[in-house]
C-alpha cells in the first residue's frame, strides 16, 4: 500500500476518477456528520464504491451513508480489485492492524491509501513513515507493557487528588498553593506555566483536533507521565519516548444526534491498561485514571463548563461572556470557534460522579464559579487551609 495524505477538502481531486473503498463500517465515517468540529470530506458519498469490514456480522449488510447505501463486503475481495481502479479510505481506529492485515496482499503493493483520521483531522502526515518506522518504537510497540510497569493499580490509594481545568477562573496563584498536592493537568494547562512553578503529576490529552498541533509540546512538557492515545500518535506522524501512550475505547455510543439515549449508559473503565473510555471531556478520562490510581478524594478545580457556543441537546447555543479558556485560543490552529455539547458533557460528569458514588470516592468541585453543578461545591481558600492545619496538627 502506498500511504498518502491530504487536507480535506483536496481528497476528491486527488481520487482522478477512481472509485473509494473504506475499511471500517462502524461510527468513524459518520462521526463528521454530526461532529462539525472535525472536518467532512464533502460528496464522499458520490465516490464510494463500497465498505470492507472485519466483523462477519457486517458483511453482507447495506452502510447507509448521507441518503445513499453502500454494501458491506469481507475484506478478502480486495485481493481480486485493480488497484489503479480505487484508493482505500480507513474508516476505522483499528488502522494499524489493518496495515499489518493488508500489507503482504500482492496486488495492493500499489494502491494508494489514505487515513479518515489524518484527512479529517491533519492533512500533513508522512504516514509511510509512520508505518514502516514510527509504529516499530517501543513506547508504541510496547505500550501495554510501559503502562503495566508504572504499576498505577491503587498506586495513590486512599489519597487525594486534584483535576485541574482550563476554565477562564483558573489563577496561577491558586496552583502555587497545590505545589505539594498530586494533580492532573489537561489539554492547554501548559498555558500557564510561564506564571506559576506549579507542574501536574499527570497529565493526559485526548483531543483529536488540537493534537497534530502541540504534540511537540506535549513532549516536552513537565509531567511525571504524559498520557496520550496511542490512536493520535498518527495525527502528530510520530512516536515519543517521553509520552505514555494508552488504548483510547470510545465505549457504547450512548449519544446519537448530540441526544443522550438513557439506555445505553457511557463507559467506565475499570482497568485502564486494557483501554479508558474517552467521550464528551478528557475530565471523564482523568476520572478512570484517578479511581484506577486509588484516590479516594477528587478535588475539581478550573472546571467552568462555561464555553462560547456550547450546544445543548436541542441544538440551542449558549453563549457567555468572555473566553471559554483562561488563554484565549486553544492552539495557533484551533480557535474557541468549535463547538461543545453541554449535554454530553454534563452527562459525562454525572457518570463518573454515579461511579465514584458507588466506590465511596468524594468528589467536590472548587472551582471559583463556573457552571458545572454536578458535584458539590466547596471553598478551596478553606478546602487548602484545612489541609495545612492537617499537616501541622501532624507534625506537633
Amino acid at each position: 500500500m502506498n500511504f498518502k495524505d491530504c487536507p480535506v477538502n483536496e481528497f476528491i481531486r486527488e481520487l482522478q476518477g477512481r472509485k473509494v473503498i473504506c475499511f471500517g463500517a462502524g461510527g468513524t465515517l459518520i462521526e463528521p456528520e454530526v461532529n462539525t468540529d472535525i472536518k467532512k470530506i464533502i460528496d464522499l458519498e458520490k465516490h464510494i464504491a463500497f465498505l470492507v469490514d472485519n466483523d462477519t456480522n457486517k458483511q453482507g449488510l447495506k452502510f447507509h451513508y448521507r441518503d445513499n447505501e453502500f454494501e458491506i463486503k469481507s475484506p478478502a475481495v480486495l485481493e481480486a480489485v485493480n488497484a489503479a481502479d480505487y484508493v482505500l479510505l480507513i474508516t476505522c481506529e483499528y488502522f494499524v492492524e489493518i496495515y499489518h492485515q493488508l500489507k503482504d496482499v500482492k496486488n495492493l503493493e500499489d494502491m494508494d491509501c489514505y487515513l479518515h483520521k489524518t484527512v479529517c483531522r491533519a492533512g500533513d502526515v508522512d504516514l509511510n513513515q509512520f508505518f514502516t518506522k514510527e509504529i516499530e518504537k517501543a513506547p508504541y510497540k510496547e505500550w501495554r507493557k510501559i503502562l503495566a510497569d508504572l504499576h498505577l493499580k491503587d498506586k495513590h490509594k486512599g489519597q487525594r487528588c486534584f483535576f485541574i481545568g482550563n476554565g477562564p477562573s483558573l489563577k496561577s496563584a491558586d496552583l502555587e498553593l497545590l505545589k505539594n498536592e498530586i494533580s492532573f493537568g489537561v489539554n492547554g494547562i501548559y498555558h500557564i506555566f510561564n506564571q506559576t512553578s506549579w507542574r501536574p503529576t499527570y497529565y493526559i490529552t485526548i483531543d483529536t483536533v488540537a493534537y497534530p498541533g502541540i504534540h511537540e509540546i506535549v513532549s516536552r512538557l513537565e509531567a511525571e507521565v504524559r498520557f496520550v492515545p496511542f490512536q493520535n500518535a498518527v495525527l502528530a506522524g510520530k512516536v515519543y519516548d517521553e509520552v505514555t501512550y494508552f488504548n483510547q475505547e470510545l465505549g457504547d455510543t450512548h449519544v446519537e444526534n448530540n441526544r443522550i439515549v438513557e439506555n445505553k449508559p457511557l463507559t467506565f473503565s475499570e482497568d485502564i491498561e486494557k483501554g479508558i473510555c474517552c467521550r464528551h471531556t478528557v475530565l471523564y478520562a482523568a476520572f478512570q485514571l484517578a479511581v484506577y490510581m486509588g484516590f479516594s478524594e477528587i478535588y475539581l478545580l478550573g472546571l467552568d463548563h462555561s464555553y462560547n457556543g456550547g450546544i445543548l441537546e436541542d441544538g440551542t447555543k449558549v453563549e457567555h461572556k468572555g473566553n471559554s479558556h483562561f488563554y484565549e485560543r486553544l492552539t495557533s490552529k484551533i480557535d474557541e470557534s468549535a463547538p461543545f455539547y453541554l449535554d454530553a458533557m454534563t452527562y459525562a460528569y454525572q457518570r463518573a460522579k454515579e461511579i465514584c458514588d458507588k466506590k465511596g470516592i468524594i468528589v467536590k468541585n472548587a472551582t471559583r464559579g463556573g457552571r458545572l453543578e454536578v458535584f458539590e461545591r466547596v471553598d478551596f481558600e478553606k478546602l487548602v487551609q484545612e489541609k495545612e492545619n492537617e499537616d501541622i496538627n501532624g507534625c506537633l
